[in-house]
Order: C-alpha cells, then structure tokens, then sequence
C-alpha cells in the first residue's frame, strides 16, 4: 500500500512539474500595435487643418507590407484625405474631441496615433 501511495505521489510531483515548466512558453509576442505612427499624438486646433502621419515599423526584424491601409475612429472630427506609400495626410473638421488614426499593413500589422480637436 505504501508503494503504490509512493508511486502516486512521485506521478502527482512529476505531473505538476511538467505543467510549472510549460507555464510561460507560451508567446507573448503579439503583432498589434507594431507599425508607429510619427507623429503618435497631436493637438490640432483649427478647421480643415491638415497633418502628415508617417508609418515606420518598431522592430527593425520586419518591414512594412504595403499598401497600407489608413482609417480614423470617428470621421467626424476627421479624415484620411489621401495615403501613399508609408504617409497619410490628416484634415481636421469642426468637432472637438479625440480621433484615434490607425494604420494596418498587408501583414496585419497595425498602430495607431491620437489626433485631439
């Protein structure tokens, strides 16, 4: 009786160990919010005001697959009014408040900026 409590028991600490040593192997490595955005916050102040943003990627390993694809959060307060390349220009309109800009490459890679009115 004592043997087999031993061997449950030595199972039991092996069985947890593999499971403590699995924990954190996981990736935590992510592809969002990849892409920066220069530059990545602004104050604009005035109506129809426009902005350049310039796409880069963070990690020097990857490059950005183009074309890129350029939106904002709340067309209201302002547009993407023409993108190339790795730019975008930005018009302001009359509405304050925040605008999230956020641009996705080919590889599903994103990031975003904030523009506030």
């Amino acid at each position: 009786m004592k043997t087999a409590s031993k061997w449950v028991l030595a199972t039991l600490v092996v069985v947890v160990a593999a499971g403590m040593a699995m924990v954190g192997c996981e990736s935590t490595q992510t592809t969002d919010n990849v892409i920066t955005i220069s530059p990545s916050s602004v104050i604009l102040t005035n109506d129809f005001e426009t902005l350049t943003f310039t796409a880069s990627m963070t990690s020097t390993n990857t490059s950005l697959t183009l074309p890129l694809v350029w939106s904002v959060s709340d067309p209201g307060r302002g547009t993407i009014r023409a993108s190339g390349g790795v730019t975008a220009i930005y018009e302001s309109k009359n509405l304050a408040g925040n605008n999230t800009v956020t641009v996705r490459d080919q590889g599903d890679n994103s990031g975003i900026a904030v523009v506030i009115h």
